[in-house]
């Protein structure tokens, strides 16, 4: 395992994965950032590293496979390629082994060196078959884990392991006392990396406390399996914030970290490149001037030299990062909450905020709609039209509500969200 600390991108989560040319876009970012030195590929819809693990890649596949890997190398950033064989592994079974093996021999042979294996998200037990040979399915993994990081070793391979209880959440906020990390912490060879997301799966914060208190367990600093940015688990969100939540202190306890960010690559520049700020930080972290000072180098992306940076910057606090909107966001929100409470005669400034960052976001839309970088537009389009479709419906209630007119009456350009997700949604959040 290299002792440097591990900085960068984890394309990690569930969906499309990212291009070819999306990756190299990425990587030439991640070498234009001081801080920033790994990128791991583990995108949960590659069928040959999750679904059918025990296959080779054919041909076509690996030939691509291995021009990715060549363009991160030229960049100077380390490649690990993670393979998830967890939702049907035996893992007493030598012809499972084989498979294991011979996927990371063909990987090697394609000129790579570090590799993680992945139980994240798998049934939490294990086979009739391992029962025979295994007392938890921690002794199970630790076992494969330590096989597959010995055969690596023969060839200066590193090895990362990534846990089933990979968070406070699911060792049910009782680290100390969680039988599966405290037998992982004891049985797996030191030398392996361990991977850890926070007190949760998305960690709005990773206090400093928590890390010491895993530190303790797992006998060894983890990695950062960082999912602030993450949107996987719900594709009507999107994330263009800054790293945030972790103090500088944080550094010293980790091995490294890895950011798993949106599915949508167009709308990671921030979310990295903040990331890449805090890694290279000493003095003090300010996680809002760092989104200040990213969105204007996030402006030249965008296809259209009219964008101002007042647009971009309300674009960014609009969808901040998980649970938390930014500066003009909250001020949008909280004029809406004003208006819709009280009289007009009451509303104040709230009115006149409210009307500007309207203005703002039709002109962001307009010139977002002959954006030359198509991509970047078809990522934002879905969350920002319906935030603009909320916002019209607003201004008209305002008008009917300063008229005095009879009932308000408003003809929608597009019916609000129906189906069946939402109809069971009423019903289940209705109390």
């Amino acid at each position: 395992m290299k002792s440097e600390f591990i900085c960068g991108t984890l394309e990690g989560f569930y969906g499309r994965p990212w291009r070819t040319d999306q990756r190299h876009q990425l990587f030439q970012w991640m070498q234009d950032w001081d801080g920033m030195n790994t990128f791991m590929y583990a995108p949960k819809d590659d069928l040959f590293q999750r679904k059918k693990w025990r296959e080779n890649y054919p041909e076509s596949e690996l030939g691509e496979l291995k021009e990715l890997i060549q363009a991160c190398h030229q960049k100077n950033l380390g490649f690990i390629y993670a393979i998830s064989p967890g939702l049907d592994i035996t893992y007493s079974s030598e012809s499972d082994w084989d498979s294991l093996k011979n996927k990371v021999n063909q990987i090697q042979q394609i000129g790579c060196t570090q590799f993680a294996i992945l139980f994240d998200d798998i049934p939490s037990e294990i086979s009739a078959n391992d029962q025979k040979e295994f007392s938890s399915i921690s002794g199970a993994q630790a076992y494969v884990t330590n096989r597959l990081f010995e055969y690596l070793a023969n060839f200066d391979s590193s090895l990362i392991f990534c846990p089933t209880v990979y968070c406070g959440k699911m060792a049910e906020y009782d680290v100390p006392g969680n039988a599966y990390l405290n037998e992982m912490g004891k049985a797996l060879n030191e030398g392996i990396g361990f991977f850890w997301t926070g007190p949760e799966v998305v960690s709005t914060d990773i206090p400093v406390e928590s890390i010491q208190e895993l530190r303790q367990v797992i006998n060894r600093k983890p990695i950062i399996w960082d999912n602030l940015h993450a949107n996987d688990y719900d594709i009507q969100q999107i994330f263009f914030g800054p790293y945030t939540g972790r103090s500088l202190k944080l550094k010293n306890e980790l091995a490294g970290i890895l950011s798993n960010p949106n599915c949508q690559f167009w709308a990671n520049y921030n979310p990295l490149r903040t990331l890449a700020m805090y890694i290279v930080e000493t003095d003090s972290w300010n996680s809002r001037q760092s989104f200040l000072d990213s969105s204007k180098e996030w402006m030249q992306y965008f296809g259209n030299d009219e964008l101002t940076l007042e647009e971009i910057q309300l674009l960014g606090d609009c969808f901040y990062t998980s649970g938390q909107l930014g500066k003009m966001g909250n001020q949008l929100v909280e004029s809406v909450r004003c208006i819709m409470s009280k009289e007009p005669a009451a509303w104040g400034s709230r009115l006149e905020i409210f009307r500007k960052l309207e203005t703002s976001l039709n002109s962001l839309c307009m010139k977002l709609m002959v954006t030359t970088n198509r991509d970047l537009l078809y990522d934002y389009y879905p969350v920002l039209w319906e935030l603009k479709e909320e916002m019209e419906y607003m201004s008209k209630w305002i008008s009917w509500k300063q008229s005095g007119a009879g009932k308000f009456k408003y003809q929608e350009m597009v019916p609000r969200r129906q189906g069946i997700i939402y109809e069971i949604q009423k019903v289940v959040h209705s109390n």
